[in-house]
């Protein structure tokens, strides 16, 4: 399949451990100021805050080297998504912390 092609392309050392950390650095940014990602003082809406929650999953998921045998779950937590989403999700908070 072409998800699987592209999963184990991902699947390499200098690339896992960048998402590990945008991973965490995700789950450190939305720990800093949470009010920033949450759905009433912020601009976001729920449904981001749930992309970002699952993309830090994901990120975790592949940066430590897990390989969910399971096609739904390798589908669910591919790191190509995960990798825009966080890097969108990381834009975002610089962009703002910086800005204001």
């Amino acid at each position: 399949m072409m998800v699987d092609k592209i999963y184990s392309s991902m699947h390499k050392g200098p690339f896992r451990i960048l998402i590990l950390f945008m991973a965490f650095a995700m789950a450190f940014c939305v720990m800093w100021d949470p009010t920033l990602f949450a759905s009433n003082t912020s601009s976001l809406t729920i449904w981001q805050g749930l992309l970002l929650i699952l993309a830090t999953c994901s990120g975790i998921i592949f940066g430590i080297g897990f390989l969910p045998k399971n096609a739904f779950w390798r589908y669910l937590f591919h790191p190509l998504p995960a990798v825009l989403i966080l890097a969108c999700g990381l834009f975002y908070f610089f962009r703002i912390s910086f800005i204001s």
